[in-house]
């Protein structure tokens, strides 16, 4: 993966962090804030709540979401302390009938990310990434219900005393699994988080590829272009060492690469309207 052309930077300043966002059918955008699920109508434009969340908000905000391709909008939270079971839930809000449903699907993580939907919409992926797991469920699209949780997989834990600007990082940590993509052959992508890579595997959990990346916190995978086959990479920078940062100084950049097998096309949101 490498940096992609330099384009027009754009600002839209949130009154509290994003953690996920999803196109809207008909137009416009629906965002995870902090507190809630907004809407704005077009970029920029002014956020209306749809769902208001009572959890604390000292200690909890969203985090990864995405749209499911019957127009719902999933999103799970992050217990920030990270030091407990606590907070890390999994929501499904369906507006399709014009009034917002909110169901909670999933919950004893304590950061929630990868969420995805198989090719064939039968299978459902989420990760909790401090605790190194992706979750999978058989998926029933058209109730949007979850059935027969297993573990799909365990990645090793961050060995103690690590640290990633040591000259051995790499090969002594794989990292842990953050936001994910599915391609057209079905095969789910995940980012790992501290781990510089890329980890790549077959619907039954079969790891079938790995790519490494020039930082070494990558969040989030996603497919774009006009044939979805570039893919788009978020990396992290916040927190990192100055001595990380000196040695990839592509951290905290969007990057970006062709791929010979394409994505997938984003769910849109249904607001019923």
């Amino acid at each position: 993966v490498t940096p992609g052309h330099a384009h027009t930077r754009e600002v839209w300043d949130m009154p509290s962090e994003p953690g996920c966002m999803a196109p809207v059918r008909g137009g416009g955008l629906v965002i995870a804030l902090r507190d809630g699920i907004y809407r704005a109508r077009h970029w920029g434009g002014t956020l209306e709540c749809l769902v208001p969340f009572c959890h604390d908000l000292a200690t909890t905000r969203f985090n990864d979401g995405k749209c499911d391709s019957s127009g719902r909008f999933w999103a799970g939270t992050v217990y920030e302390p990270r030091d407990g079971h606590r907070g890390a839930e999994l929501y499904c809000i369906d507006m399709r009938s014009g009034t917002p449903v909110t169901t909670l699907k999933a919950n004893n993580a304590i950061t929630a990310n990868g969420v995805n939907w198989s090719l064939d919409d039968h299978m459902m992926w989420w990760s909790d990434t401090p605790n190194h797991i992706t979750h999978a469920w058989d998926f029933e699209r058209k109730a949007g219900v979850m059935r027969h949780h297993r573990v799909f997989h365990r990645f090793d834990a961050k060995p103690p005393g690590w640290v990633a600007d040591a000259a051995d990082a790499r090969t002594q940590y794989g990292g842990r699994p953050d936001g994910s993509a599915v391609d057209s052959a079905g095969i789910y992508h995940c980012a790992m988080y501290e781990g510089g890579r890329i980890c790549s595997f077959a619907p039954d959990g079969t790891p079938v590829g790995e790519e490494k990346v020039p930082v070494m916190c990558p969040t989030m995978p996603c497919f774009g272009g006009a044939d979805l086959r570039t893919l788009f990479l978020t990396t992290a920078r916040k927190g990192r060492s100055a001595t990380e940062l000196a040695a990839t100084p592509w951290a905290g950049r969007v990057l970006a690469r062709r791929v010979e097998t394409a994505g997938l096309p984003v769910h849109f949101f249904d607001c019923g309207d």
